[in-house]
């Protein structure tokens, strides 16, 4: 592992470059691969806000990046986390759908930038997918928790005056009817 302060790359970064590019190292498509890595990784950082983690140094791998830092997250929040990696290339690859690029560029954004989404999403660890298609699972749990611990709200219903009038004289007759006895 290469580290450049808090940047650190690991081997397989050129593994991954190699298999992203073909083994056609095209200035282009190398480029598309650092953004590719880049998107991935800020996607993981967007869903950091309202956490008590904190990023010290971010680390690339063939298949994407890692946020390295310390604090504790919520199983629920470590799903939408990893699941936000993998959201942050789906942007990337649905901008590239919609902007005129060079071949070579969107080549990388849409068919390669997609095959890394797939790999990633593939449920074992270290890939995102271990987490991300818990986030089910955890939401249900989350809602069910939610409910179980929701306050009870007891609505009034409208009584017409009628009706207390009427509640009101048969409590008078139930009173009278026990003081008799």
């Amino acid at each position: 592992m290469l580290r450049l302060g808090p940047l650190h790359l690991h081997w397989s970064l050129l593994l991954g470059g190699a298999l992203f590019c073909a083994i056609q190292p095209r200035p282009l498509l190398l480029l598309g691969y650092a953004a590719v890595l880049l998107a991935h990784v800020v996607g993981h950082a967007a869903a950091l806000p309202g956490t008590k983690l904190g990023v010290n140094a971010v680390m690339l791998h063939g298949l994407g990046g890692e946020l390295l830092g310390e604090g504790e997250a919520t199983p629920l929040r470590r799903s939408v986390i990893a699941l936000f990696g993998v959201l942050g290339q789906l942007a990337l690859l649905g901008a590239a759908l919609l902007l005129p690029l060079p071949a070579d560029l969107h080549d990388a954004f849409v068919r390669r930038n997609g095959i890394m989404l797939l790999l990633n999403l593939i449920p074992m660890r270290p890939l995102d997918g271990a987490q991300a298609w818990r986030i089910f699972p955890r939401l249900r749990a989350a809602t069910r928790r939610a409910r179980l611990h929701a306050p009870i709200v007891v609505r009034e219903v409208p009584i017409s005056r009628e009706v207390r009038k009427d509640v009101a004289t048969l409590l008078e007759k139930i009173r009278d009817s026990s003081k008799v006895r």
